[in-house]
């Protein structure tokens, strides 16, 4: 089957509606899901349209599972159901940042590590001493070791 701009909006609103590629795929009308993921390694702007539309496809399974929510269930019903709302919340977490919950920290500058020791002998009461080393100090080949941040003596107040 040859790639038509039809049946790629056919593919991108289904999965919109929440729907899986697999069972997008499995249509006769459709291409099989190993011609869509040639497609998509040979069309960086089709591979994110498509996840973009399983992103708002989660966002759609989330609002399948409220309505679940609003329900009355049967009994026997209730495990299904909270299969079915965990997985829609993993998913969700996974493809729509605002729903995740890592936390990612970015390391802004130089990495510093800054290490402070008091020997403890009584004429050096009141003093540390000190080393720092950072992230580019490994990486200067051309710097002699006598060129680095050297031990220092501060006062502690």
């Amino acid at each position: 089957m040859k790639k038509s701009k039809a049946i790629l909006q056919i593919i991108q609103e289904q999965l919109e509606l929440g729907n899986t590629l697999t069972a997008i795929c499995r249509s006769k009308d459709m291409p099989n899901l190993a011609t869509i993921y040639k497609w998509m390694n040979v069309d960086k702007e089709l591979k994110e349209n498509i996840l973009d539309a399983r992103r708002i496809g989660a966002m759609t399974w989330l609002d399948k599972m409220q309505d679940l929510l609003d329900q009355d269930l049967q009994p026997n019903q209730v495990n299904w159901a909270r299969e079915k709302l965990h997985h829609a919340r993993w998913m969700a977490s996974k493809l729509v940042s605002v729903f995740n919950d890592k936390v990612i920290n970015e390391n802004i500058g130089e990495p510093q590590i800054k290490i402070v020791w008091d020997d403890g002998y009584s004429e050096h009461k009141g003093e540390a001493s000190t080393r720092t080393t950072r992230g580019t100090d490994n990486q200067d080949k051309d710097k002699k070791p006598n060129d680095q941040v050297k031990d220092q003596k501060i006062t502690i107040n």
